[in-house]
């Protein structure tokens, strides 16, 4: 057996074996591929689809290569559509919603937050989470190596996001967008 696949097999028992408080708010799907562990320690729900992949053993590794999927809040849902492919070092963290579509691709270093986490006010900036407002990623996205997609954004079908592009407003279907902070450069 390859080793990758060795690994697989390993980080779907260290799933199962987080405390049932953390597995009740987690679902999978049929045929999810852990090439990497998954650390999902929120309130929330955390839904992956199947045939979805968490982990590619060819792409960069920081440490262990974990994806952070963290529903943070008890309302929080972040849910991953089938046929998805994660890479190494995905940090997805939800006050409110992260919705990917089905076929999207998530390069290594991604990151998408759907909040502030810290008010802007500096006299509050300490006591509450900030302002929150959903992230969508419509179907067959693919999102480059390190890209960063801030709150409140929705991609469209089968847009490309290059990689280490800041994301701060909606990108529209059927194009590549890219830069910081990311513009439209063409349609396809």
């Amino acid at each position: 057996m390859k080793l990758y696949k060795l690994a697989a097999l390993l980080n779907r028992l260290l799933l199962f074996l987080q405390p049932a408080s953390l597995k009740n708010n987690l679902i999978l799907g049929r045929k999810i591929q852990l090439f990497v562990p998954i650390r999902s320690d929120g309130n929330g729900k955390v839904i992956i689809s199947d045939n979805t992949s968490v982990g590619y053993p060819l792409a960069p590794k920081a440490g262990n290569g974990e994806a952070l999927i963290q529903a943070r809040s008890k309302e929080a849902v972040i849910e991953i559509g089938k046929n998805v492919a994660l890479s190494n070092n995905v940090t997805l963290i939800a006050m409110n919603r992260i919705s990917i579509g089905e076929h999207c691709l998530i390069g290594d270093f991604v990151t998408i937050m759907d909040s502030d986490f810290h008010e802007v006010d500096p006299l509050r900036r300490k006591l509450g989470s900030g302002p929150s407002a959903p992230v969508i990623l419509g179907k067959n996205v693919w999102l480059g190596s390190r890209v960063i997609i801030q709150k409140g954004v929705t991609i469209g079908d089968n847009s490309i996001i290059s990689a280490q592009s800041v994301v701060t407003h909606d990108v529209p279907p059927n194009c590549i967008a890219g830069g910081v902070p990311a513009k439209v450069i063409k349609k396809i």
